[in-house]
């Protein structure tokens, strides 16, 4: 027996194990995600079209038909949860300072810019409840936990259970080795870690809390992952950057050779998700 053959048996062993016996993530929502071939994951909301992070942004995804937002929480001075990217209010809203310097009051009262330093919008920066509200029943939720702060996980989650949103909800980490310490606050809770090489999957695996797994372009062993494909593990890869801004020129071609490129993705983010959603029709019809 050879060794890649071993590497490759062994990889689905643990798939096959993962998939009989998953302790900690909900049922309900990977029923959502085995609903589709493919889904759509709108970056910071339909920014393209409405301020990052904002109601709108949230609400014309939706509209676009994506079937996943990702948002980014932090928290102010005060303790609000709030959805912003940076750690200042400098690029995206008409203020300055940092967040966790900044009371809720002072970032309520700011202005989203229309672009990254560009002009004001109308629109405010919201809080984590006010996106969840938004977005209940109608698109689930990835929380890009960008806060410093660590305390604030747990009231993220909390907030999460108490708007009755386990089964709509994606918790990014981006160390696995953070899941255990994570899932013990509500295991009901999706974890959705970030690997960054075949071992990490092996390792994330293992854990049996979660197949929903973030990869990059780097992983090229297409036989080991599409069989972890077909045995239901969801693979997460960003169209952000290269692969967005070329498709800006050449269309739907752009996003086809994506899909060719990495046949056992499952889950796509990115800054365009009008496009994306176009192209995944006509590629269905082929």
């Amino acid at each position: 027996m050879n060794m890649l053959f071993r590497y490759l048996l062994s990889l689905t062993l643990v798939g096959a194990a993962l998939l009989a016996n998953v302790r900690a993530q909900s049922p309900a929502l990977l029923t959502k995600l085995q609903q589709r071939e493919f889904h759509v994951a709108a970056h910071r909301g339909a920014h393209m079209d409405y301020p990052e992070n904002s109601l709108e942004s949230l609400k014309e995804a939706i509209n676009l038909g994506a079937s996943i937002v990702e948002v980014d929480v932090r928290a102010t001075k005060d303790g609000v949860l709030l959805l912003m990217h940076d750690n200042t209010v400098d690029r995206t809203t008409t203020g300055t300072g940092k967040i966790s310097e900044l009371t809720y009051a002072e970032v309520k009262a700011l202005y989203l810019r229309e672009q990254p330093h560009g002009k004001a919008s109308v629109h405010h920066v919201p809080t984590l409840e006010e996106a969840l509200s938004v977005c209940k029943g109608k698109i689930i939720v990835d929380l890009d936990f960008k806060e410093e702060n660590e305390v604030y996980v747990r009231p993220t989650l909390e907030l999460v259970q108490k708007m009755g949103m386990e089964d709509e909800v994606l918790f990014f980490l981006y160390d696995y080795k953070d899941m255990e310490r994570v899932s013990r606050i509500n295991p009901a809770i999706t974890m959705f870690p970030r690997a960054r090489s075949m071992k990490d999957i092996q390792k994330i695996l293992k854990t049996k809390r979660t197949q929903i797994i973030h990869i990059d372009a780097s992983f090229q062993d297409r036989a080991a992952l599409l069989q972890l494909h077909a045995q239901g593990v969801f693979f997460w890869i960003n169209s952000l950057g290269e692969v967005d801004e070329k498709a800006e020129v050449a269309g739907e071609a752009a996003y086809r050779d994506f899909l060719a490129a990495y046949p056992f993705v499952r889950i796509i983010q990115t800054d365009n998700p009008k496009l994306w959603n176009q192209t995944l029709i006509t590629y269905k019809k082929q």
